[in-house]
């Protein structure tokens, strides 16, 4: 019987850790849909721990029951499996860019695969095709219970393909990390589902489910401090880190170039016109980088400085297409400017530094030579 109360304390054990994971969620100050959807989800899975910590008294004869009882605590843990799947599945598109994932056409297209499962869980238990109770009480397997594993199951594989296929050809560096760990969420889940069917009363499955979710979790939150919350691209911080990586390892037949990138009489623009107009300036700024560098993204990071300053590491078979790319950026700023209708003129000095491998200089060094080439574009242009 103590194994049996063992199962329940383990499942509420995960409960009490995603609940304080749903805590920090709640008071934090990231509303987006993808943070939405993760909570959704999380709630479910609080829901799977606490109504498996149900199933497993009534399982044991702990708490009297009937077939009819025995059917219902277990068709519930099983409905919020594939809630689970389904709402993680809906993060991941949305993480990894599909912004159709929430228009109500996308929503309904994606989640007939989880109306099917739960039709089936409800219609199928009863008559035994999914599964069934013995006479003594035991669980018995239908010949549908493969195919209405096949839903969450499927969620999460193709949510774990698409993830690592992202983290190895997204652009964002900062991504890397969370599309690999999209890509890798699914394996303790399933490892741990594998094994909780073959040991039936051995609480597994919540905590290979627990473990991925605290895996999620930290991963986006160090995904929140690395971004600049204002232009969405990389931080200081997170550039320092990228560039490290580059300098120690070099790309063959590429060098690599780092480029400062200022905002002409950024103060006038706040001064005259306020810092929330200054604000937007910086966004679109950051907007005419990100897409001057859509032609070859993976060999171009961008980042905030900070202030007005912006930096662009490069990796380029030569100078000249670091020239374009600064021409590409000053003439997408003045047409997003212009765009925006903006009571000024708007345009950016770059000044650029290329690394040498041979002769390796400390990153300050490096954006100090950028910073000086950028002194002298400035003096130019007077």
């Amino acid at each position: 019987m103590s194994e049996f109360f063992y199962y329940a304390e383990a499942n509420i054990a995960c409960t009490f850790i995603l609940g304080l994971i749903l805590v920090k969620i709640n008071h934090g100050i990231d509303r987006q849909a993808s943070t939405i959807l993760i909570r959704r989800m999380i709630y479910i899975m609080i829901g799977y721990f606490l109504s498996d910590s149900v199933w497993i008294l009534f399982q044991s004869g702990f708490i009297p029951s009937n077939h009819i009882i025995m059917y219902i605590v277990t068709i519930i843990p099983y409905g919020c499996i594939v809630g689970c799947s389904y709402f993680w599945f809906l993060y991941c598109e949305l993480i990894q860019q599909n912004k159709k994932i929430l228009t109500s056409s996308g929503m309904i297209k994606r989640s007939i695969p989880m109306a099917i499962a739960i039709i089936l869980i409800f219609a199928g238990a009863f008559s035994g095709i999914v599964f069934k109770f013995s006479d003594n009480g035991t669980i018995e397997y239908g010949p549908l219970y493969g195919l209405f594993l096949l839903v969450p199951v499927g969620y999460l594989i193709y949510s774990s393909i698409k993830g690592f296929w992202r983290a190895y050809t997204q652009d964002r560096y900062l991504d890397h990390s969370l599309y690999f760990v999209i890509g890798i969420f699914p394996i303790l889940p399933l490892t741990c589902g594998i094994l909780q069917v073959m040991f039936l009363t051995f609480p597994i499955m919540c905590y290979g489910a627990t473990l991925s979710v605290l895996l999620v979790y930290l991963t986006s939150m160090e995904n929140l401090i690395s971004m600049d919350s204002l232009t969405q691209v990389n931080n200081r911080h997170q550039m320092q880190r990228y560039l490290m990586k580059k300098m120690k390892s070099p790309t063959p037949g590429l060098s690599l170039y780092l480029m400062i990138i200022d905002v002409d009489h950024f103060k006038e623009i706040n001064d005259s016109y306020g810092h929330i107009e200054g604000d937007k300036a910086l966004i679109r700024v950051a907007t005419a980088m990100k897409e001057a560098c859509q032609a070859h993204r993976n060999r171009f990071f961008v980042s905030r400085f900070g202030g007005d300053e912006f930096i662009i590491i490069a990796e380029t078979e030569y100078k000249g297409e670091v020239n374009w790319l600064s021409d590409k950026i000053r003439s997408n700023v003045k047409h997003l400017n212009e765009k925006a209708g903006a009571p000024y003129s708007l345009s950016v000095c770059v000044g650029i530094a290329e690394y040498d491998y041979s002769s390796p200089v400390p990153i300050p060094s490096l954006i100090a030579r950028a910073d000086t080439d950028l002194y002298h574009m400035k003096h130019s242009r007077a």
